[in-house]
């Protein structure tokens, strides 16, 4: 009897085996078509805002010898709100595709958000800036794409970078101030030697950074002859590290001992764009 079921359970799998085996072999996930094809172009203006590029920072001592209070004030720097020109080539495979993105903006690099006021070492006045804008990434539609579809929302994430070419190297704005020590009724302890702080900073010229791309936009199209043609709307945001750099070092015996940078942390790049897109392919 348990020799009966086993042979007619060995029989029943290989017959399983031997219907499904043809299947699976014609089988390729790599088959299944993933939509329409199509490239589209597109071209756009808007506004560039960006966020600051450092905080108003006051550092100091008390001198034991001379009983001063030095002090180094670092002001807020950042680029004006100004006019931004991009480009953007995409290919779609049904709801997927694939982004590069390059733009361009001109405004001014200010302090206390002033291009007037700014006042930077060993110069002053106002310093033009020259941004650019670049990234490689990939696209989603938020709906299932149709060709008669009139809206096409979607959503973009790219990684690239940015780079400002400034008019002239300039020094982030330090004040250095120096006055004389509060007097306090309570009791004063002093070193009998005073720290030796070095405040190193590098010079903002042509600065770039690698950056993270972000954002959304939407398409409202009319089809024409073996495309489309339409309105591109879209809000992004390039976020990098600042690119000011303050390090502060503690000097003993003209030898540096491990000091510590200032971050500022990351910069955003808010962009919102308009603009003209032509569609190739159904």
């Amino acid at each position: 009897m348990f020799h009966r079921r086993a042979c007619l359970c060995l029989v029943v799998v290989v017959t399983v085996v031997l219907t499904v085996t043809p299947a699976a072999a014609q089988y390729d996930p790599f088959s299944i078509d993933p939509g329409p094809r199509r490239v589209d172009v597109s071209g756009s203006g808007g506004l560039l805002l960006s966020s600051d590029w450092s905080d108003l920072v006051l550092l100091g001592s008390v001198s034991s010898v001379s009983g001063a209070l030095e002090q180094v004030l670092a002001r807020d720097l950042v680029i004006q709100p100004g006019p931004v020109f991009d480009g953007v080539v995409t290919y779609w495979e049904g709801r997927y595709g694939l982004r590069v993105h390059g733009g361009f903006a001109r405004s001014c690099l200010a302090v206390a958000r002033s291009c007037t006021a700014a006042t930077f070492t060993g110069t002053s006045g106002t310093i033009d800036v020259d941004t650019w804008i670049y990234d490689l990434g990939g696209a989603v539609g938020l709906i299932d794409y149709r060709r008669g579809a009139i809206v096409w929302p979607y959503v973009f994430v790219g990684v690239g970078g940015v780079t400002y070419d400034l008019e002239r190297s300039v020094g982030p704005p330090l004040t250095f101030i120096e006055r004389r020590a509060p007097l306090t009724n309570g009791v004063v302890v002093a070193r009998s030697e005073a720290d030796s702080l070095l405040i190193a900073v590098d010079e903002l010229g042509i600065e770039s950074r690698f950056a993270l791309n972000l954002g959304f936009g939407s398409d409202f199209r009319v089809p024409v002859a073996g495309g489309s043609i339409g309105v591109r709307l879209e809000l992004s945001d390039h976020i990098h590290r600042s690119p000011v750099d303050i390090r502060i070092e503690n000097v003993e015996g003209f030898r540096p001992a491990s000091g510590s940078r200032i971050d500022f942390g990351y910069v955003h790049n808010l962009r919102a764009a308009a603009g003209l897109v032509v569609q190739f392919g159904r």
